[in-house]
């Protein structure tokens, strides 16, 4: 089978398996992530928080500004899931900087590759990273760290006022220009993830979950906002459903269940592990996630799923994605057409397709296991400083190779079996 075949439009049989109200075709606004913010700022302020973020990441956006950080500069966010990310990170978009989110427990040789690899020239980070910074730093471009805590409330207090728009070209980012340095393996490369790619992400997964109640849903971030699809659910796509969200600086199942109970949270991410770990507990406990309609996690072995199908009285969304396409590839569709065990279907506005292993650029058709190749606007412009790694993974027609094996069936749903043991998930 041809490609032109595999990708043609009457080729996509899981339209036909969309839940209602989740749109075929995707449209995106030509916006960047600061322009969600100031329009989130605007619809929802009042009760998720948005408007205190807004003045926050502006007054830390001319802080960083005083400190030296202009457009294009990378700036590196060693922090766990706590507000100060959400307020670095939006004030490090707002400058046009470049923002290189990396895991706070990470060992000293994987800090030492990302910070030098990235080029970074500031770290805003936690205490407990300082001693593995001091020891790295010599060997970056590092010229300034920032630490800030990590418990507590965000610095976003004081009395709200009505946040200003952000001036056309004020602070210089464009929707094509890089936004995030994402790394999927400690000492790998980093795909570069434009404001374009990060907002249809975000758009992809609003649209998505049809059901969710704009401004009125508690969301729980228990995935690493170092990873994009932390970022996804926990940072981008709120700033569209008008979500409060709850940051988790260390997400131990008894403190998150705590802060369910307390919040009421409505919509939970956590991946497998932590998955995992959360049903250890015992029954009355999970009582807390009595008020949670929606719970996101990536695909799960039948005795995990259901095992939480039998906890909560939740929708269980299985779903796929990788940090070169923001973390937004496959999602399952709620209702009854969910198939538990697959990674669901493309999103909207993503094409998937099976290549041979070895040879991605031959198509195979459905049923035969290959290399997962994706396409769509949440795909990545590219890897950071490398012209060769780019051309190895970006295939002629916009094609990321996932390095992850897979099958489609016959109806469009996609079942992600391992990785291809090729080098793509560490470089050679």
């Amino acid at each position: 089978m041809t490609e032109s075949q595999v990708t043609a439009p009457d080729a996509r049989p899981w339209l036909r398996f969309y839940a209602a109200g989740v749109p075929h075709r995707l449209q995106v606004p030509d916006v960047t992530i600061p322009g969600l913010l100031d329009a989130a700022a605007r619809r929802h302020g009042a009760r998720t928080g948005f408007r205190g973020l807004h003045r926050a990441a502006d007054a830390c956006a001319e802080t960083l500004r005083t400190r030296g950080i202009r457009y294009g500069d990378r700036v590196a966010l060693v922090l766990p899931g706590c507000p100060w990310f959400a307020v670095a990170w939006h004030a490090v978009l707002r400058l046009g900087a470049v923002a290189v989110a990396i895991d706070p427990a990470a060992p000293r040789a994987s800090l030492r590759h990302q910070l030098a690899d990235s080029g970074a020239v500031l770290v805003v980070a936690c205490a407990s990273a300082g001693e593995r910074l001091d020891a790295v730093r010599a060997d970056t471009r590092v010229r300034d760290v920032v630490t800030v805590p990590v418990d507590g409330e965000w610095p976003g207090g004081g009395r709200p006022r009505k946040p200003a728009r952000t001036a056309p070209g004020a602070f210089g980012p464009q929707p094509g220009d890089p936004a995030v340095l994402a790394y999927a393996t400690a000492d790998g490369p980093a795909a570069v993830l434009t404001h374009a790619n990060l907002v249809a992400a975000a758009h992809q997964l609003a649209l998505w979950h049809p059901q969710l109640r704009t401004g009125r849903e508690t969301a729980l971030a228990v995935t690493p906002l170092w990873q994009p699809h932390g970022l996804l659910f926990g940072l981008t796509a709120p700033l569209l459903t008008g979500a409060r969200t709850i940051l988790l600086p260390d997400p131990e199942p008894q403190a998150l269940l705590r802060t369910a109970r307390r919040r009421k949270a409505t919509l939970l991410s956590a991946g497998p592990a932590d998955c995992r770990r959360l049903l250890r507990r015992p029954a009355h406990e999970l009582e807390a996630l009595a008020t949670v309609r929606t719970w996101l996690t990536e695909t799960l072995d039948a005795e995990t799923a259901d095992r939480v199908r039998g906890s909560v009285d939740a929708v269980l969304v299985e779903g796929y994605g990788v940090p070169a396409a923001a973390g937004a590839v496959l999602a399952n569709p709620h209702g009854a057409n969910a198939r538990p065990g697959t990674s669901g279907l493309p999103l909207p506005g993503t094409e998937v397709r099976i290549g041979r292993e070895g040879a991605p650029e031959v198509g195979l058709p459905p049923g035969h296991a290959g290399e997962l190749l994706v396409r769509g606007p949440q795909v990545c412009a590219g890897y950071w400083g490398d012209p060769a790694k780019t051309a190895r993974r970006l295939l002629p027609g916009g094609w990321l190779r996932t390095g992850d094996v897979a099958v489609i069936g016959p109806d469009g749903y996609v079942t992600v079996i391992g990785d291809t043991g090729a080098a793509l998930h560490g470089e050679q």
